[in-house]
């Protein structure tokens, strides 16, 4: 395999926002989820624009297709609630694999500290 870099593409990004977490129940006390939701605001065609990632981390990794379609639905109405449109800017997912689980923990390195602030408060 023959690999090389290509040229330098500009991306410009105007900000990267994390919103406060927000901690999904089961049953009323245990914790279940978290939904994490970040912006990042972009130029495109000289237009400002918001991509919003909705990023939902669940402790059990063998969810059913109807517990995951629980989750984005209750997703869906956490967008509602923030008057945010269903449209190409915006991403749904499921944090369904403990590498990208590790990625996103890199990234935003207080998961663990705000997973752990919430589970202290039930």
């Amino acid at each position: 395999m023959s690999l090389k870099l290509g040229n330098a593409i500009a991306v410009a990004t105007d900000y990267i926002k994390s919103n406060p977490a927000v901690p999904v129940y089961k049953d009323g006390e245990n914790l279940y989820a978290v939904i994490y939701h970040i912006e990042i605001g972009y130029n495109k065609n000289h237009e400002s624009n918001v991509k919003q990632y909705i990023i939902i981390d669940y402790k059990d990794f063998s969810l059913s297709e109807a517990e995951r379609n629980e989750l984005i639905d209750l997703a869906k109405s956490y967008c509602e609630s923030k008057g945010i449109e269903n449209n190409e800017n915006l991403e749904i997912n499921l944090l369904d694999n403990e590498e990208a689980e590790n990625f996103i923990e890199k990234v935003f390195n207080n998961m663990k500290v705000i997973r752990g602030l919430i589970t202290k408060k039930c």
